[in-house]
Order: structure tokens, then C-alpha cells, then sequence
């Protein structure tokens, strides 16, 4: 589920952004600008993850993903006034999230069962990415601006406890193997 609320949440965000900050009230030169932010924050994300995330348990990447992103989507709903600064948290997490869904997987399951894995969990994922821009975009005309980011926003805190459930788990999980 986690990994399917990340994919809707990439997906509504990558498709709508530039109209929903047009909806903000800037210039569609403003909002293409700011929406070049993503990418950068991806890279910078993963590069910073590539230099010491061996030091953690994947869950942690997890972690941060889903709250980056949340607060990222969360600064955006609430017209935060620097857009740059939520558009980078967003984008840091998003490419957390990219590495987070290989690894964490990979530490829980083993690479035995990997591969199984990842093929059951690309249809959900998917199916998230292809309808969750058209939702998004019948919240857009149902309720602007405001409905889409609340509708994001909300699905960005649903994933933070999602994870945070999770870690939970991956924690009983570690300590009964630590046990045994």
C-alpha cells in the first residue's frame, strides 16, 4: 500500500503541478521554473542516499521519503510562500521513494523472493499511476486548486502512517530475528 500511495501521489503531482500552481496565482513561466526544482531534488536526494544510506536499514529511506514528501505536499496546500522550498522537500522525497522501493523490498524478502515480489507489486502500482492523475484531475474540477492539494496532502499523511506501521513492523521483525 505504501508503495502504491507513493505512485499516485508521484503521478497526480507530476501530471498537475504546473496547473495547480497556475491555480496559486503565478505565471505559467513561474510555474515551469519551480516545477525544473523536481528533477534536481530527485538527484540530489539519491546522490546524498547513495553516500550513506549503507549505514541504515532501507526503512529509514523509507522514512524520510514519506515525510518529505508529505510536508512538501502539505507546504504546497497551505500556499506556503516559498513554492521552491515545497517543491524541493517533495522532489527529495520522490527520489527517496525510487530508491526506497527497491531496497527496502529487498532488505525484507531476501532476493529470493525479490523478483516474485516486485512483479506482484507492479500491477497495484500501475494501475495507481494511471488512474490517480484522472482523479486528480476531477478533483481539480470539482473543487480547484485547494480540493487537489487537500486530496494529495491527505494521501501524503495516509502514506507517513502507512510507513510508520511498517516500521513497526520491520522492527518486531529485526528483534525476533535478533532473538532467534
Amino acid at each position: 500500500m505504501v508503495l502504491t500511495l507513493s505512485a499516485a501521489i508521484l503521478s497526480m503531482v507530476g501530471i498537475h503541478l504546473l496547473p495547480l500552481l497556475q491555480a496559486r496565482g503565478l505565471e505559467l513561466s513561474a510555474a515551469v521554473g519551480l516545477g525544473a526544482i523536481v528533477g534536481p531534488s530527485q538527484v540530489g536526494a539519491r546522490i546524498l542516499e547513495m553516500l550513506i544510506g549503507r549505514h541504515y536499514h532501507p526503512i529509514w529511506t523509507m522514512i524520510s521519503s514519506a515525510v518529505l514528501v508529505a510536508a512538501g505536499t502539505a507546504l504546497l496546500f497551505a500556499a506556503f510562500p516559498t513554492y521552491s522550498a515545497a517543491i524541493v522537500l517533495y522532489g527529495a522525497g520522490n527520489g527517496l521513494g525510487s530508491v526506497a522501493r527497491g531496497t527496502l523490498a529487498l532488505a525484507l524478502f531476501g532476493s529470493s523472493r525479490y523478483p516474485v515480489l516486485m512483479g506482484r507489486l507492479a500491477l497495484p502500482i500501475l494501475m495507481s499511476m494511471a488512474l490517480s492523475p484522472f482523479l486528480a484531475a476531477i478533483a481539480f474540477q470539482a473543487g480547484g486548486a485547494n480540493l487537489t492539494l487537500g486530496l494529495i496532502t491527505f494521501l501524503g499523511a495516509a502514506n507517513v502512517l502507512l510507513v510508520g506501521l511498517l516500521w513497526i513492523l520491520c522492527r518486531r521483525r529485526l528483534t525476533a530475528a535478533e532473538i532467534d
